[in-house]
């Protein structure tokens, strides 16, 4: 769902939607809309690992989906932006707007290491 609503917003004609008149909104939005795509896969990731992963004693299955999902992240992001360029004019294909889409990756895997790592040592205690 996520994935969908991400390529139906970017892909709009014209957006009907009027922005605040805030420095670098566009900017911020792609991120927080890549920083919850990251947190979504992720969780997901962590569903499939949990019903059909390793029996607990290696964490490289998990690590291994954590890169699939970065690079997943980052690629749909580029893809996107080349997509609004070729096909979807006015919309415009921005090298910005995919640096703010990678920005809002690497911050939702921080996000969701730490996360992980505070879980598991609450729940260890």
């Amino acid at each position: 769902m996520v994935i969908g609503a991400i390529t139906y917003v970017s892909l709009l004609r014209e957006p009907n939607v009027s922005l605040p008149h805030i420095v670098g909104i566009d900017k911020w939005i792609h991120g927080v809309m890549y920083f919850l795509l990251t947190l979504t896969l992720l969780w997901d990731s962590q569903t499939l690992e949990c019903h059909y992963g390793s029996n607990g004693s290696n964490d490289a299955p998990k690590h291994k989906l954590w890169w699939i999902v970065f690079a997943f992240s980052m690629i749909y992001g580029g893809f996107i932006e080349v997509v609004q360029e070729l096909f979807f004019y006015p919309r415009t294909g921005d090298w910005w707007d995919w640096l703010a889409d990678c920005m809002g990756v690497v911050v939702g895997m921080i996000v969701w290491i730490i996360g992980t790592r505070w879980h598991a040592r609450r729940v260890a205690k």
